[in-house]
C-alpha cells in the first residue's frame, strides 16, 4: 500500500491547493469529528468518502429522509450580529471580512450488501465582503443534482459488522453530476451587482452574476483494510475522490466555465474500542489531499474522536489544519437520529489566511437495517 501511495502523490504533486476543496457531500458525524472520516464513513455518507467502505456492510439499510444545514455560527460572534445597522453602509461593515456560508445537503439513498446508491443534492453558497475602501463581493455558488452507485470487492479475508473479522478491500464508485454555479468578484458599488439586484426575481439576479450551467460524469478508487478482533478494531484506508470527473459546460454568451470537481486523495486510519457498559471511543486520524503540492503540511492533518455514552447518545471532538476545531453531539430515538454541533474549515488560499466557523444540523427520519 505505501507503495501505492507514494505513486499517487508523484503523478499528481503538480496540483496546486486553493481555497476550500469542493465536496459532494458531507457527514454530519465526519465533520464534527475533524471530517477525519476516510476510514470511518459507514454510514449513508460512504459514497461520497471512501466506495472501498461498503466491503464492510451487510444485509440492506435505506435512509430515505437525511437533510443536513449548515451555517455560519453566529454565537462565535454575536457583537457583529447584534450591531449590524440599518443602513447599507453600516450593514457592510459589520459584515466586512466575514466569510458567510450556507449549505444544504440531501442525500437519500440504499445500500444492498457491498452495493450502495445514493441520490445527491447539494446547495453550497459562500460570498464574503472585502476591502473597506472599495469593497468587494466575492461569490462562490454550487448546486449539484445527481446520483453516486458504488460497489466493493473483498480481496482477501471476511469482515462482518457485527462478528468482525480482517479484510482487504477494493471499491469503485460512478457518479453524474449536474451543476449550476456563480464564481466572481463583484464591485460593490459597480454596474454589475446593481444591475444584477435592480432584476427583482432570483433567477434573473443569479443569471445576470453570470449563473451557468453544465454536466457530466465522475469516477472514484477505494482501498480498505479493517482488523477487528475482540473488543477493538483498526483500519486503514485510501480514498481517491474524482479520479476522473469532467464537467462540461453549457453554451453561455460570456463563454464562462463551470467549476471543476477537483481530484482528492485521502489516507485515514482509526482505531475504536469497545469499553464495556455501553461505552465506546474512536480515535481517527486523515491526511487529505495529498495530491497537492504544498510545504503546509500541517493543512493536510485531520484529528477527529467520538465518545458513545450509550447506543444512542455520542460527543464528537476533533481539529484540523493546526486550529480549526469542532464539537457536537448525536442523539437516536430509533426512528429519529440528530446531530448538532460547530466546526471550522479554512478557506483561504493560504494556512490561517481566512476561517469560516459554522453551524452544522443533519436529521434523519425512519433509517432502516437489516443484517443478515
Amino acid at each position: 500500500m505505501k507503495k501505492i501511495i507514494v505513486f499517487l502523490i508523484l503523478i499528481f504533486s503538480e496540483l496546486l491547493s486553493a481555497g476550500e476543496t469542493r465536496t459532494l457531500a458531507r457527514s454530519p458525524r465526519g465533520l464534527l469529528m475533524g471530517d477525519a472520516y476516510t476510514s470511518q464513513a459507514t454510514d449513508d455518507f460512504t459514497l461520497f468518502y471512501n466506495p472501498a467502505l461498503l466491503a464492510r456492510h451487510a444485509g440492506f439499510s435505506f435512509y430515505p429522509l437525511n437533510p443536513s444545514l449548515t451555517a455560519p455560527n453566529a454565537l462565535n460572534d454575536m457583537e457583529r450580529f447584534t450591531e449590524l445597522g440599518e443602513t447599507p453602509a453600516e450593514i457592510s461593515a459589520a459584515l466586512m471580512d466575514y466569510p458567510v456560508h450556507i449549505g444544504l445537503d440531501y442525500s437519500p439513498g440504499f445500500k444492498l450488501g457491498h452495493f450502495g446508491l445514493s441520490a445527491l443534492v447539494n446547495y453550497n453558497t459562500n460570498f464574503i465582503l472585502q476591502n473597506q475602501v472599495t469593497p468587494v463581493l466575492d461569490v462562490d455558488h454550487r448546486y449539484d443534482r445527481g446520483f453516486i452507485a458504488g460497489y466493493a470487492i473483498p480481496l482477501k479475508g471476511s469482515y462482518h459488522p457485527e462478528r468482525g473479522g480482517e479484510q482487504f478491500s477494493i471499491g469503485f464508485s460512478t457518479k453524474y453530476i449536474q451543476r449550476e454555479s456563480i464564481y466572481g468578484s463583484y464591485n460593490l458599488t459597480g454596474y454589475s451587482l446593481l444591475d444584477a439586484i435592480s432584476q427583482g426575481e432570483i433567477d434573473d439576479v443569479l443569471n445576470a452574476l453570470g449563473r451557468i450551467r453544465g454536466s457530466g460524469w465522475g469516477f472514484d478508487l477505494g482501498l480498505d483494510y479493517i482488523n477487528s478482533q475482540g473488543p477493538s478494531s483498526f483500519a486503514i484506508s485510501l480514498a481517491i475522490l474524482d479520479l476522473y470527473t469532467i464537467l462540461h459546460t453549457d453554451a453561455n454568451e460570456d463563454d464562462l466555465e463551470v467549476q471543476e470537481q477537483n481530484l482528492a486523495i485521502n489516507l485515514g486510519m482509526s482505531w475504536t474500542a469497545d469499553l464495556g457498559g455501553g461505552f465506546d471511543f474512536t480515535a481517527s486520524l486523515d491526511l487529505k489531499n495529498l495530491e497537492e503540492a504544498s510545504n503546509q503540511y500541517a493543512e493536510k492533518i485531520f484529528l477527529g474522536a467520538e465518545f458513545g455514552l450509550t447506543p444512542a447518545l455520542s460527543i464528537y471532538a476533533g481539529v484540523n489544519s493546526v486550529d480549526n476545531y469542532s464539537y457536537g453531539l448525536k442523539a437516536s430515538t430509533g426512528l429519529l437520529t440528530l446531530f448538532a454541533g460547530f466546526y471550522t474549515t479554512e478557506t483561504g488560499e493560504v494556512l490561517q489566511q481566512q476561517d469560516s466557523n459554522r453551524a452544522v444540523i443533519y436529521l434523519s427520519f425512519l433509517d432502516f437495517k437489516f443484517e443478515p
